[in-house]
């Protein structure tokens, strides 16, 4: 093993840009302190896993000094492919209008210029519900994703605009029937064609939620949140005319009041709840699961009530919260789109429901060829396992092509260490190596020294059996289950990658001697 990993270290000093430091590791992988690392899928199939999902456009890895960023750079289509907001089940029409409304929402952040946080990590939009929910490849295939792809291949460069601009196509859940003006929900934002319409037949869980709490329990959310000052008194719910501003919820304690729109609200309850009241919040809904939050909407009121008790107790004061809709419900709503669907509405209808007043247009000058979307920012290491070749750049420098292997990523004071693959740019090499325990059962444990596609078979007393693999396995040990009962096992293993291949057979009997790399 010793010429191999002094292989690794003079091929990646060969290629690395002058200034970039390499050392070896205990473990026998190349060590590399660099700025940016892109990672790039060489083949359709391959992919990058990161955080348990799959990307196919380049991953970028870039060091800052609040610590890592990891960036994928993909194609429109394989961008909004990974948006993952609805059932892909549903009606085509609601998928068509989904895909729309992704298009037009990611147009329209793209066509405002990047934020602060995007211009510092170098990224379009963030993964996440504070953008769109984003997962790589994982949406597309999954159950139905191939309907989710036509949606959005058949949508083409599609997109809803105002006055000749991307519209702000805000989207959500579920709005119990009725969606909110913009301007009620935010106050600061005021555009023409984001009014409350109404959407009936939403068959959501979240289209009505109530909840209860004893006076008590109320007065320590309140607490939690920020917002008593001394005992709890009253809470009273202001409600509005659609376009006259948001709802309200005023809080009065012994020693003052405070106000916030049920928005706002709804912030501060769902951060307190589960810290204050775990055991409660989020409700129960009533068919058993809870509630993905305490506050799922700004469509809520909250009534004080007081029930008879036998004396001498008299009363219970308990506060009760009833509310609407999931989300913002600001704009389309998502089950309210599925509704509109299978009543035989086409897309171009629904969206024209929920976005009074915009053009349908076929505008590819106004979609983006590729996303930068941020995966993650903030983090101290990160790692990145592959599926299927990749190449490998680090600091603009090519250090793997169609490689193999877990790339661990740590960040060092604004820069990165990264460690490479043990064996990289090797042909994989095999040994029988030995049988052992793992987890109570009894493995036989070869050995692969460099990353490579593994696949192996068995012939047990005589007899042939299905093969195994191929899986990517990295270098080290990895083990292969030893057959309960089996008197005598005869295995063979291939492993293969970029580099070259190599096969090995293993005979183990009852009473294993040894091994035999035939």
């Amino acid at each position: 093993m010793r010429s191999a990993v002094a292989r690794v270290v003079v091929l990646a000093l060969m290629i690395l840009p002058v200034g970039a430091i390499a050392q070896e590791t205990e473990d026998g992988a190349d060590e590399v302190r660099a700025r940016v690392v892109e990672i790039t899928p060489a083949e359709d199939d391959a992919a990058v896993f990161f955080d348990g999902r799959r990307y196919g456009g380049t991953v970028r890895i870039t060091g800052h000094s609040t610590g890592l960023a990891v960036i994928e750079s993909v194609g429109l289509d394989g961008y909004l492919a990974g948006i993952q907001e609805v059932p892909f089940s549903w009606e085509p029409a609601a998928l068509e209008a989904q895909a729309i409304a992704a298009r037009t929402y990611l147009s329209w952040t793209l066509s405002r210029g990047r934020t602060e946080a995007g211009t510092r990590y170098g990224y379009d939009i963030c993964a996440t519900d504070a953008c769109q929910v984003y997962a790589g490849r994982e949406p597309a295939l999954a159950e139905g994703g191939d309907r989710w792809l036509e949606a959005v291949t058949g949508t083409g460069s599609q997109i809803l605009v105002h006055e000749g601009e991307p519209a702000q196509t805000y989207y959500s859940s579920t709005s119990g029937g009725r969606t909110r003006t913009v301007s009620d929900v935010w106050p600061e934002v005021d555009l023409p064609y984001l009014v409350a319409v109404e959407s009936p037949g939403e068959e959501s869980p979240f289209a009505d939620w109530s909840w209860r709490l004893p006076e008590r329990h109320m007065e320590r959310l309140l607490q939690e949140a920020g917002l008593t000052q001394g005992g709890l008194t009253d809470v009273i719910t202001t409600t509005t005319d659609d376009g006259e501003g948001p709802w309200t919820v005023t809080v009065r304690s012994e020693d003052g009041e405070e106000t916030r729109t049920t928005w706002e609200m709804r912030g501060l309850l769902n951060r307190a709840g589960p810290d204050a009241l775990s055991p409660m919040l989020p409700a129960r809904r009533p068919d058993g699961p809870r509630y993905p939050q305490t506050i799922l909407s700004p469509t809520f009121v909250v009534d004080r009530i007081h029930l008879p008790l036998p004396s001498p107790v008299g009363h219970m004061t308990i506060y009760e919260v009833n509310g609407n809709g999931w989300g913002h419900l600001v704009g389309m709503s998502q089950y309210g789109a599925q509704a509109m669907a299978s009543r035989g509405a086409s897309a171009a209808e629904i969206l024209s429901h929920f976005y009074r007043g915009l053009s349908l247009v076929d505008a590819p000058e106004l979609v983006p060829n590729t996303v930068e979307v941020a995966l993650a920012t903030g983090r101290d290491s990160v790692e990145m396992e592959v599926t299927g070749p990749v190449t490998v750049s680090v600091d603009g420098s090519e250090v793997a092509a169609s490689d193999l292997g877990t790339w661990g990523l740590s960040a060092d004071q604004g820069s990165l260490v990264v460690s490479s693959p043990v064996g990289l740019g090797l042909p994989p090499r095999l040994r029988p190596g030995v049988i052992g325990f793992e987890n109570g059962r009894l493995v036989l444990r070869p050995e692969l020294t460099a990353a490579a596609e593994v696949s192996w078979s068995l012939v047990i007393d005589g007899q042939q059996l299905a093969a195994f693999g191929p899986e990517r396995v990295d270098a080290g040990h990895f083990s292969i289950p030893y057959p309960i009962g089996a008197d005598s096992v005869e295995l063979t293993i291939n492993a293969s990658n970029a580099h070259g291949a190599d096969e090995v057979h293993v005979r183990v009997g009852v009473e294993p001697a040894g091994t035999d790399d035939g």
